[in-house]
Order: C-alpha cells, then sequence, then structure tokens
C-alpha cells in the first residue's frame, strides 16, 4: 500500500516547520509511511505556489488519493490520522 505524508514548509524561517522537519522523518519511519518535503520558496511566483495558507501544512495521501489535509504541527493529530489507514 502507498502511503505517504506529505509536507509543505513555509518560504521563510518557521519554528513549527522546523520542529516538523526533526520529527516527522523518524515518525514516519517507524509507521510505514513515506515522507515527502515541499517548500515554498520566496523567489517562486504566487501561481507557481503550493496552496496553503497555514504552515506547515501536512497532506495524507494513500494509493494516490489525498485523505486528509492538516494544517500547523499537532504530533498527536498526525498520529491520530495515521492510524486510520
Amino acid at each position: 500500500m502507498s502511503k505517504q505524508l506529505i509536507l509543505i514548509t513555509a518560504p521563510f524561517n518557521c519554528g513549527h516547520c522546523a520542529r516538523a522537519i526533526k520529527e516527522l522523518p523518524t515518525l514516519c519511519e517507524e509507521k510505514g509511511w513515506e515522507f515527502v518535503e515541499m517548500k515554498n520558496e520566496k523567489e517562486d511566483k504566487p501561481e507557481d505556489r503550493l496552496p496553503v495558507d497555514l504552515y506547515p501544512t501536512i497532506m495524507i495521501r494513500v494509493e494516490g488519493e489525498m485523505k486528509d489535509i492538516l494544517k500547523g504541527y499537532n504530533q498527536n493529530k498526525i498520529l491520530t490520522e495515521l492510524k486510520k489507514y
């Protein structure tokens, strides 16, 4: 089964993003999820930026289908979501 946790990080120095980058790869590995990090860059044109309004944004994708989008970083909430799949 293909399970991905996609982390979208800010184009600026974001403490919550830094914490997520530090903690999520290990958590994903333990739970059997692929970890993917994507970063919105300051240089990106507005139309090229990923469509998020809060950082970090975490997307849960299973078998190519987007299942959930979590805004902000809350490890307990993420674990609850991962357990559903």
